[in-house]
């Protein structure tokens, strides 16, 4: 291997361990919160957020108007492109997919030999097929129409 691929090398390392410890809080948050160090009771914060912004037990709402679904969104792309700005367990998956996606972009960028800010666009038709392909499975394909 040549040497001027250590530093890829290295960075593709790095974002998928850094996706890891994004998955492995995410995975934290949603089965083992009560073990967790995350805040339990009233009061308690972990990074200035308390466990409105942690549990997903409770989080999933600060993404509806008032907590409430039927009254749409908290603010506008809140439950889509935002998502990931209204709980820990979005901005934990936002992390983790960003991650890999850069970790896909980084080669292909330097295999075109393009500038390192292309980089940025890169990612976004990449962002665009994930969130295409679990809008597929999430609003439609895996639902259930009519009866029943």
């Amino acid at each position: 291997m040549e040497k001027k691929y250590i530093p890829l090398l290295m960075a593709i390392l790095a974002l998928s361990i850094l996706a890891g410890l994004a998955d492995g809080t995410r995975d934290t948050l949603s089965f083992r919160y009560s073990r967790s160090i995350f805040p339990q009771g009233d009061g308690e914060t972990l990074l200035g957020a308390g466990a409105q912004f942690w549990n997903p037990d409770i989080s999933w709402r600060n993404k509806w108007k008032d907590g409430d679904p039927a009254q749409g969104e908290a603010f506008p792309l809140s439950s889509t492109a935002l998502v990931w700005i209204t709980d820990a367990w979005h901005l934990l998956q936002f992390i983790m997919l960003t991650c890999f996606q850069l970790a896909i972009a980084l080669p292909v960028i330097k295999l075109l030999r393009l500038r390192w800010w292309w980089v940025l666009i890169a990612i976004i038709p990449l962002k665009l097929a994930f969130s295409l392909g679990f809008t597929a499975m999430f609003s439609w394909a895996l639902i259930r129409r009519g009866g029943a």
